[in-house]
């Protein structure tokens, strides 16, 4: 008899447990918006894709154009290119060049560089002082880092122009050296360029102080500061690496 009584009270557990299940743990399951062949492509993956679009299309628009993706990548994959070795070399360098970004993204915002007010009123001594004057000022360009370094220059071209008429950037690049100096270097291309004040002529502007915009001298001064930070750092990784360079160099490449 307490067998009975064990089997009905087993059951009695098993349907309590179902029904605490049913209403707890519901599976939450969306319905299909869009089947193209095998694949199916539910509500819920749809609105995301459509929240996630940064196109100007209507919604039909958006959905054509993931119509037309997922035929292509059902081509593509009948033709047997996600096993060629062209694609796992390209995925390979996508997943790479990610995760640099990601990383130099990160390191760029971790850097917060302190600009002190002496620094600021500097700055705008000199914004000031050169303000409406006639420059004369040379673009020094060099071909690598170790050519700056050993001042082998691949060209130079001086250049004549009212300050007034430079771009924000070189009118701070200018301001932030005196007479003769050379700039810190600037990867422009494939070169490395700096610049050069040779001189300032004429009676400057009259309104000179109230051509300054401090925020903007701040944030020059920041973001110039940060990249000399993330230069230092990239140095650093450098010097505490074990690289080996076994390969022979062209012979154009060589040191003299």
């Amino acid at each position: 008899m307490r067998y009975i009584y064990y089997t009905i009270g087993i059951l009695v557990l098993v349907t309590a447990i179902l029904a605490f299940s049913s209403t707890h743990f519901k599976v939450e399951v969306s319905k299909p918006a869009i089947v193209i062949n095998d694949r199916v492509i539910t509500q819920k993956e749809l609105d995301g894709l459509l929240s996630e679009s940064t196109s100007s299309n209507h919604t039909a628009g958006i959905i054509d154009s993931v119509i037309t993706n997922e035929l292509l990548i059902q081509e593509a994959l009948a033709q047997g290119i996600n096993k060629e070795e062209s694609f796992r070399v390209s995925v390979e360098k996508f997943y790479e060049q990610s995760l640099i970004k990601i990383l130099i993204d990160r390191r760029f915002k971790s850097l917060e560089p302190e600009i002190s007010n002496q620094t600021i009123d500097r700055m705008i001594d000199h914004y000031t002082g050169l303000a409406g004057r006639d420059l004369v000022y040379s673009k020094i360009s060099y071909d690598t880092l170790e050519d700056v370094e050993k001042v082998k220059t691949a060209s130079i071209e001086t250049i004549a122009a009212n300050f007034d008429d430079l771009s924000d950037e070189l009118k701070f690049t200018l301001v932030k050296v005196a007479q003769g100096e050379v700039s810190d270097p600037v990867k422009r291309g494939e070169q490395f360029v700096c610049f050069r004040l040779d001189s300032a002529a004429g009676p400057g502007s009259s309104d000179a102080e109230n051509l300054v915009n401090i925020d903007e001298i701040r944030t020059f001064l920041t973001q110039q500061e940060k990249g000399a930070m993330f230069s230092r750092w990239i140095e650093n990784l450098t010097t505490t690496a074990h690289i080996q360079i076994l390969t022979d160099l062209p012979a154009t490449e060589k040191e003299d």
